[in-house]
């Protein structure tokens, strides 16, 4: 009797949990699409601050004694640069962020490339399933191109497709606390008929 609390009180906050990480993804989605240079700027700064921790951590690795002299020096040296980055990011923002875009755009490109060639070649598939891939490939290559063109537009079109996809993932998570709570109610009842 006492587990089937503690599951019910855990199942509980685990719903809870969802609904409210779902409402800050959905108030911060809203947010970015409203003013894209906030999506930008916790971008930047959520970057620069695990780049600096990822170095901090090299550096405290590489202080260890029970590592060999060059595991050391590589470790504290990894780290050094880590922090430098960090920091060069905090500095220069708007570099940083013309960097992601371009790193993006690339990343675009060749997503675009790969599913128009796999709806030209996969001819397991249905034309309509062929005919989504080259669209959503073409779609890919234009915002890549887009991106290359005008770096500052590309910023903006990537932050709110990012926006976005926040906005849907915190709807996702609503939908799932609320409807787990039927499920988990409907599961504990039919365990429990007599």
């Amino acid at each position: 009797m006492k587990g089937e609390f503690n599951r019910s009180n855990s199942s509980k906050a685990i719903r809870v949990a969802q609904i409210l990480l779902g409402a800050i993804a959905i108030v911060l989605s809203i947010a970015i699409i409203a003013d894209p240079a906030l999506g930008i700027g916790v971008l930047i700064f959520l970057l620069s601050v695990t780049i600096i921790v990822a170095g901090i951590e090299r550096v405290v690795v590489g202080v260890h004694p029970h590592l060999t002299k060059s595991s050391r020096i590589g470790n504290i040296v990894l780290g050094a640069i880590a922090i430098g980055l960090g920091i060069l990011v905090i500095v220069f923002p708007l570099l940083a962020a013309l960097f992601l875009v371009t790193l993006l755009s690339v990343g675009l490109f060749f997503i675009g490339l790969a599913r128009i060639i796999q709806g030209i070649r996969n001819k397991n598939i249905s034309r309509w399933s062929r005919a989504l891939l080259i669209g959503v490939g073409v779609l890919s290559l234009v915002l890549s191109f887009i991106v290359i063109a005008h770096p500052v537009s590309g910023i903006i079109i990537l932050t709110i497709i990012l926006a976005i996809n926040l906005l849907i993932i915190g709807i996702e998570s609503i939908v799932n606390g609320t409807s787990s709570r039927r499920d988990v109610v409907t599961s504990f009842s039919n365990n429990h008929k007599i």
